[in-house]
């Protein structure tokens, strides 16, 4: 068993929820799609274990999977209604985050056993477990976390809450909408940052408070310990050349340190020598009557004393020499593995059995019975040979197939990291264009005044005029749809976009005014 035994919470984001995730979490298949699901060799989706899995619905009580009537998407978007959020435009390039998705677990010996006691579990693909029960403990577990999720967001927010019972470990979805309230009105919406933090600095924090709360109130009681955070695990997801480069910049780490150790290890050598010869001369200086032995013992003692500190620093950089050493090779055969797209051929073990001549020698017809036996040997090696070509044909196909993706991921690599490019050329101009607008429009006094009262009258919620300068004559309202200030929209930068709203109204004025003249 794993003594390793520590709880699991997972949060993300979510700035929609579709109908295939909600599908997913409540169970909504029928037996064509689970084994659909399942020919993907990392899912593992136990039919005769579905009817164990459960939800705990919004009375706080154990229900079967999928109970209500309303599916997982419907009940979202009602509670989203309630709290009147409304997302940007469809063709936006950002979009708020509605809603967190959370999955809480933990050590997968311990969770089987809250599940199922000590009975049988058989995790093979295909097996039978429909013997199994389930336990009142994975119950409790399940209704402590739903009271925790509940105390922290609101009972009225957890819009699903399923356990699922079916796959390898016992795991929880939870699907929960953050709610706060705005600094003016004290009205409830939908809002990210009154729950996870308005940077990443305050959502680490508040991630590391969670893993301790829950802990403290719910894993200690099953006997799961605070789970590590993602920090100190420095768990990563990169792409291949990222990974290739990080691994690089390591081992020019390792060596660079293997160096440094090699050259202390170096002069501490040398400095144990210079004592060892300290030690001879003061011996000779004794003998020959230079120095007393009072003296000399002193001398001695000083001497082998730093010997000894030498000894002690010299052990404690081999150690760490060799530690380093390992830790590079490592590094080393890893970088050379991530980059080689070609494996070797895997030595295959085909038994077989020799052939043998099993029939007695006729005293008649042996050219024939010879004709006989050698088409049997002929034809018991040329299946073992066949066999043995099978198998390294499939080698074969398999680096291909491996050096087909390798190229396709860097491909798509290379054309994101184009696109990426582009992006960021276009996003520049445009950041540029909009730069020298507004510092020509800051120049100009009345250009300037019309610009903060436009900003300052949207923040505050009125409709404003704008009169042409110049003896132009006549008001000009702008056309530019303004859709006021988001849900999850923070002071500073309502305020922000405020002006650069304004500046864009008095800039569009302005290029009117002047065609006019």
């Amino acid at each position: 068993m794993n003594t390793d035994i520590k709880q699991a919470m997972h949060v993300e984001a979510g700035k929609s929820f579709g109908t295939a995730e909600a599908n997913e979490n409540e169970r909504r298949w029928n037996d064509d799609k689970i084994d659909r699901k399942n020919q993907d060799p990392t899912n593992h989706y136990d039919k005769t274990r579905m009817k164990l899995n459960f939800e705990i619905g919004p009375d706080g009580k154990v229900h079967p999977l999928g109970y209500q009537e309303k599916s997982l998407e419907v009940r979202l978007q009602e509670r989203l209604a309630e709290l009147g959020w409304k997302p940007f435009k469809p063709d936006s390039k950002i979009q708020p985050n509605c809603c967190a998705k959370f999955i809480f677990g933990g050590n997968h010996d311990r969770t089987l056993e809250m599940a199922f006691g000590p009975q049988t579990v058989n995790l093979d693909k295909g097996a039978d477990n429909s013997h199994l029960q389930r336990c009142p403990e994975i119950e409790q577990w399940a209704k402590d976390v739903y009271d925790w999720c509940a105390r922290r967001y609101g009972q009225e927010n957890i819009i699903g809450f399923q356990v699922h019972l079916d796959e390898s470990s016992p795991h929880i979805h939870a699907l929960i909408v953050p709610v706060g309230q705005r600094s003016k009105s004290g009205r409830e919406c939908v809002m990210w940052s009154a729950k996870f933090g308005k940077s990443r600095y305050e959502y680490g924090h508040i991630l590391r408070e969670m893993h301790t709360s829950l802990y403290e109130e719910v894993g200690s009681k099953y006997g799961l310990e605070r789970g590590d955070s993602i920090v100190g695990r420095n768990v990563q997801h990169l792409h291949k050349r990222d990974y290739i480069r990080k691994l690089a910049k390591e081992a020019k780490q390792a060596e660079r340190a293997v160096k440094g150790l090699q050259t202390m290890i170096r002069k501490l050598e040398r400095e144990m020598l210079a004592g060892r010869n300290r030690l001879k001369e003061i011996d000779e200086a004794l003998a020959s009557g230079k120095i007393t032995l009072d003296k000399y013992e002193a001398q001695k003692t000083d001497i082998q004393k730093l010997i000894a500190e030498y000894q002690s620093k010299l052990d404690d950089k081999a150690g760490k020499l060799q530690v380093k050493e390992q830790e590079l090779e490592q590094l080393t055969k890893d970088a050379a593995k991530v980059r080689s797209v070609v494996q070797p051929f895997r030595n295959h073990k085909v038994d077989f059995t020799p052939p043998q001549i099993t029939e007695k020698v006729p005293l008649f017809g042996t050219d024939k019975w010879i004709e006989r036996q050698n088409r049997s040997i002929s034809k018991q090696f040329t299946e073992i040979v066949r066999k043995i070509e099978s198998l390294y044909r499939s080698d074969a196909a398999r680096q291909v197939e491996a050096a087909q993706r390798n190229i396709l991921a860097d491909y798509g690599e290379l054309y994101q990291l184009r696109k990426d490019v582009k992006t960021l050329i276009e996003n520049n101009d445009e950041l540029k264009s909009t730069l020298e607008t507004m510092l020509d429009q800051f120049a100009n006094p009345s250009l300037r005044l019309k610009i903060f009262a436009i900003a300052d009258a949207l923040a505050g919620g009125t409709s404003v005029a704008i009169s042409s300068g110049g003896g132009g004559g006549g008001n000009y309202d702008s056309d530019l749809r303004w859709d006021g200030r988001r849900p999850d929209e923070e002071e500073e930068a309502y305020r922000r976009r405020c002006l650069m709203f304004a500046i864009g109204i008095v800039a569009k004025h302005n290029r009117m005014y002047n065609k006019r003249k």
